[in-house]
């Protein structure tokens, strides 16, 4: 059974490299580098038509499913567009952007039972106002 989480689709029982239910972990429209990822752990996945485009997901440690942790989208090598992750429960945890590498607009937090905890805003990385919101997005340490 597929969910809409923030603008992402989180289907139970998909397989990391297509294996069990024959779909990939990764968005529609890319396909997984099989060279860069670590069953259960990381998925490179890259755009079929833009190779400029590019997802990283990391799964939850010890999920039975490749279970998403975060998942950081990337534009020529660095962190750009919403980003988003999720509590061991499948909660949302946190959402927001990247632009051009770094922490721009909105960005929220929330705890396991749903409910908002932190709310900032940041520009160029910065927090300008509200909450420090982010712990453990790890988008700008990924190497792409």
């Amino acid at each position: 059974m597929a969910r809409i989480a923030h603008g992402l689709v989180v289907a139970a029982g998909v397989s990391l490299l297509g294996a069990g239910c024959g779909r990939s972990i990764c968005p529609d429209g890319m396909t997984l580098d099989k060279q860069r990822s670590q069953p259960g752990a990381v998925a490179f996945c890259q755009s079929t038509s833009d190779r400029a485009r590019a997802v990283w997901i990391e799964l939850q440690p010890g999920a039975e499913r490749n279970q998403r942790r975060q998942q950081c989208p990337f534009v020529g090598g660095r962190p750009a567009g919403a980003y988003a992750a999720f509590h061991p429960n499948g909660a949302r945890w946190l959402e927001g952007q990247y632009e051009g590498g770094l922490k721009a607009g909105r960005w929220t937090q929330w705890s396991p039972d749903g409910k908002k905890v932190a709310d900032g805003q940041y520009r160029d990385g910065q927090l300008i106002e509200g909450a420090p919101v982010g712990f453990p997005a790890t988008c700008e340490s990924v190497k792409w």
